[in-house]
Order: C-alpha cells, then structure tokens, then sequence
C-alpha cells in the first residue's frame, strides 16, 4: 500500500496525550498495539497492503510518542481506545489488535455494538490465562534488560515506559481478563478473523511447551463456540507482525473486501491461502 501525506498529532484523554498519525483515504483501519509495542510495529503490515484504505495507528499511554500516566491498568488503556475511537476513527472502522490490543478490540466492540465493522485479531483475545505464578511473572520482569532495554527502544520510537512492576500488574490483569473473555465474545455484532502462533510462548523450556498447548487450546475452543470465525493458525511465535507481515497483510486485504462485499467469512478448508 502506498502511504501519502501522513499526518501526525496529539489527542486528549485527561491527563494523557496521544500520539496519532493517520494516512490515506477509504476503509479506515484503525490498529491496536500490543503491550510493549509502539505503532512502528505495523509498518511493514502496512507497507504490504494492496487495498486503499485510510490508515489510522496511535500509541497507548506510557509507549511511544505519547505521554506518561500513573494509571496502567486495563481499563485505562480501554479508555485509550475509546477516545481514539470517539474523535479519530470515524464510522464503523475495521480494528486490528495484536497482543494485548486484540484484548483491548474484543472488549471495546462488546461494549458498543454496531460500533465496529470487524475485528482482526493477531495473536491475543484467546480465552486462557497463562499466568499461573503472579510472583513468578514479577520476579522474571525484574530484571536489568526489562528495566533498561525498553529505554533504548524509546529513542528509536519503539520503547514503552512502563517499570517492571507495573508491567507485570498489566500482564497478571490481561491474564485475569481472558478468563473472562467468552463473555465479550458472546456480545458481538461484527465478523472476526484471528491468526493465531503456533509457538506463541516461545519454542525452549516446560512453561513455553505448557503455554503452547493452552493457547491452542483456547483458541480452538474458540473455533468450536463460534464457527463463523475465521481462525488461522501461524506457524511462529507472537512477534507475528515483524516475522509474517506479508501474510498477515494478504490475510487483512482478504478480510476486508468480504466485509465489504456482505459475504460470509469463511471457516476452516474455506480460506483462502495466504502462502
């Protein structure tokens, strides 16, 4: 996709002030980072997109080039999304969330129905939680490369400023909220595509075979309570938008034009290959 006269501004949310840069014209795609992830993290999706769109990407509190909040929590970031939502996004966007901000979609278009004209989710939304040791998760976050690695991030554009503490009492609650999720999942109005990694939690070690095996099976729980999702599994780990961006972007053009076009979204043999 070719990107023209991007635009690049703040929007309010109380205290916070989010960075937004927008491009283009038609469907407006509006994307959700992940936890740690700033909006640099779609540029190579983007890069492979072969439909005109309207590209709308925007950093969450305490990442990227938007400011600092003292309050990380889940609903906070919700509140993040509904403001960029309610000024930025126009009617019925198409939302992409990866990580943490495919939690984030599922949440927000179960509480505003009609609002969303699909959700595309990469790699998070799954209902499991995979925290079984709160301590175990805040001591391994408590270390030298999570303290300052996202410091050398930032000056790229890529670091978030989160402490290891609070960044894992944003994990230990997305975790807590998936168990939740089918809840949300039953409230909503518009198609779903997810595309899912095989070896989200890595490929070393009991705790990545054990979390493996969950996320795939939520996710194919998933597939059994509500077949008109389209669910895609990648052969890959959970850094899906940096590792397949080409086949996430054939994936995400697909899913449009059969929003579009009214048709059905397929299941299972039905999809179209994205190889």
């Amino acid at each position: 996709m070719e990107r023209i006269q991007e635009k690049h501004y703040k929007i309010a949310n109380g205290e916070v002030q989010l960075a937004v840069s927008e491009a283009g014209q038609g469907q407006t795609l509006l994307f959700f980072n992940g936890g740690g992830a700033t909006q640099v993290s779609w540029k190579r999706i983007i890069r492979e997109l072969s439909g005109q769109y309207r590209i709308v990407t925007f950093d969450f509190r305490s990442h990227g080039k938007t400011t600092r909040s003292l309050d990380v929590s889940f609903e906070s970031f919700l509140s993040d999304a509904e403001v960029i939502m309610d000024k930025v996004a126009g009617p019925r966007p198409l939302v992409i969330g990866w990580s943490l901000g495919a939690d984030l979609s599922v949440w927000y278009a179960a509480r505003h129905p009609g609002r969303v004209a699909g959700l595309f989710l990469i790699d998070g939304a799954v209902p499991v939680n995979l925290v079984i040791d709160p301590e175990d998760i805040r001591r391994r976050l408590n270390t030298p490369a999570v303290k300052f690695g996202p410091l050398l991030l930032y000056l790229v554009g890529m670091g978030y400023r989160l402490t290891p503490d609070e960044y894992a009492t944003l994990t230990i609650e997305l975790n807590r909220r998936r168990e939740q999720l089918l809840s949300a999942y039953e409230q909503l109005d518009c198609p779903v595509e997810l595309v899912l990694a095989t070896k989200s939690a890595g490929e070393k070690g009991e705790r990545a075979e054990r979390n493996n095996a969950l996320w795939r099976s939520g996710g194919e729980q998933l597939g059994r309570l509500y077949p008109e999702f389209s669910i895609q599994w990648l052969d890959g780990s959970h850094q899906l938008p940096f590792k397949e961006p080409v086949s996430l972007a054939r994936s995400l053009d697909t899913f449009v034009q059969r929003i579009q076009a009214g048709s059905p979204i397929p299941t299972g043999d039905e999809r179209p290959s994205t190889n």
